[in-house]
């Protein structure tokens, strides 16, 4: 692609306190609000830390149960609903010069979540749990009662990627509220911004009503289209491929 300026997402450890003991400290805070309250964000310190990129899933909400542990949850492999297409998504982003058929990624899901959901950060914009059906007011208005929250858990967690998995809206308003977005599309239709050395990327519910592969590459093009496209605003974070 003549022309057009190739570039990789950051890549490296990155020096932080211990993100484990700020999450207990918070949800302990939150938890003498509201005992339900259903803890979330990363699964292992030392595996997102040094994965190829940090990636934070915005979600909206567990279905079912009080007081209980997300994170502990995804650390132990998830279930293959939601899981097994957020674990195919990360692997693949992760390795985003790999080109792999659909047959490989139909198999060896349970495998899968338990070595790449340690990897990830999911964070749900509602704390407290649903039913099978998400109600999109109460979403909107929960992840804006806990913007607080929200944006300190985004300060904690320094993702290079962030995946709104059906959240963008309420997500954005709850973060970004007072900051003019620079939206771009890319040429297959996923939307996404940039903001100082995050990319924050528009997409489907990894439960929405679309064969999973649909999903699946839909997603990875979108990735490495962004990476493709020369943003000056994410320079910091990236740098001109050469290996």
């Amino acid at each position: 692609m003549s022309g057009r300026q190739t570039i990789i997402f950051q890549k490296g450890k990155q020096s932080m306190g211990s993100i484990a003991e700020e999450e207990n400290k918070l949800f302990a805070e939150l938890r003498i609000k509201n005992p339900d309250i259903v803890d979330d964000g990363v699964a292992s310190q030392e595996d997102y830390l040094s994965a190829r990129y940090k990636i934070m899933y915005v979600l909206k909400e567990v279905n079912g149960g009080k007081s209980w542990s997300l994170r502990e949850f995804v650390r132990n492999g998830g279930r293959p609903q939601t899981w097994d297409n957020i674990a195919r998504w990360t692997e693949a982003i992760l390795e985003l010069d790999a080109e792999k058929p659909w047959s490989y990624w139909e198999n060896d899901n349970e495998a899968r979540r338990k070595k790449i959901l340690k990897t990830i950060c999911a964070v749900n914009v509602k704390k407290t749990s649903g039913g099978y059906t998400s109600h999109a007011d109460e979403i909107y208005q929960a992840a804006i009662d806990n913007s607080a929250v929200l944006q300190k858990q985004l300060s904690l967690y320094n993702p290079d990627i962030i995946i709104c998995c059906g959240t963008e809206k309420a997500f954005v308003d709850a973060c970004y509220k007072n900051q003019e977005l620079d939206w771009k599309m890319t040429s297959r239709g996923i939307w996404y911004f940039v903001d100082n050395d995050t990319v924050v990327i528009s997409f489907a519910h990894p439960e929405a009503r679309v064969k999973d592969c649909f999903l699946h590459y839909a997603l990875v093009d979108a990735v490495k289209e962004i990476r493709l496209e020369g943003i000056g605003s994410i320079s910091a974070r990236c740098k001109l491929f050469t290996d």
